[in-house]
């Protein structure tokens, strides 16, 4: 049996791969480490956050032997001509070195969202004010507010693994 790494314990990310497993009727054991990403709590850009999902698929390699992938899950912000947008990123790592990566998809933040984030706070909190929620990166996420609960924070992020296991089928041929 494949065991699959995921590099976070967040629900929402978890979710995600346990989906891709189970639409692609894929035979695999899931398990979840806390493993550091390597960028700041806040990744500002597309550069640093998936920087942070390739950091966070190898870390869960070295976490036990048994793991045959890893996967890592980031989200941060990126800055497109002075307006900030919502960005994720998702790497798959196996153990002969070989990594993939892919992003998702992009949306314009509220200006209120990105001066906090220019303060200094994390989006996952200032998020949470604005909706008057708690928690939000662990079940719809920022993307799950901003669309009115039409793309969840488990949908985004299986697009994009989606993406990298097409990826590493095509590949493999």
């Amino acid at each position: 049996m494949i065991i699959i790494g995921v590099g976070t314990k967040n629900p929402a990310k978890i979710d995600a791969v346990r989906q891709l497993l189970q639409e692609g009727s894929i035979d695999a054991e899931v398990r979840s480490f806390d493993v550091p990403s390597g960028v700041s709590a806040m990744p500002m850009s597309d550069l640093e956050t998936r920087q942070g999902a390739i950091n966070r698929a190898k870390a869960v390699l070295g976490q036990n032997p048994e793991i045959n992938f890893g996967i890592g899950m980031e989200g941060g912000v990126s800055d497109i001509g002075g307006e900030m947008y919502l960005c994720n990123w998702a790497a798959g790592a196996n153990r002969d070195g070989r990594v993939i990566s892919a992003g998702g998809a992009r949306i314009l933040l509220p200006e209120v969202l990105a001066e906090g984030i220019r303060s200094g706070n994390e989006l996952g909190d200032i998020a949470d004010a604005y909706a008057d929620q708690k928690d939000v990166s662990t079940h719809g996420g920022t993307i799950g507010i901003l669309t009115e609960g039409r793309i969840t924070r488990t949908e985004m992020f299986l697009h994009i693994l989606k993406l990298i296991e097409g990826m590493y089928a095509h590949c493999k041929n």
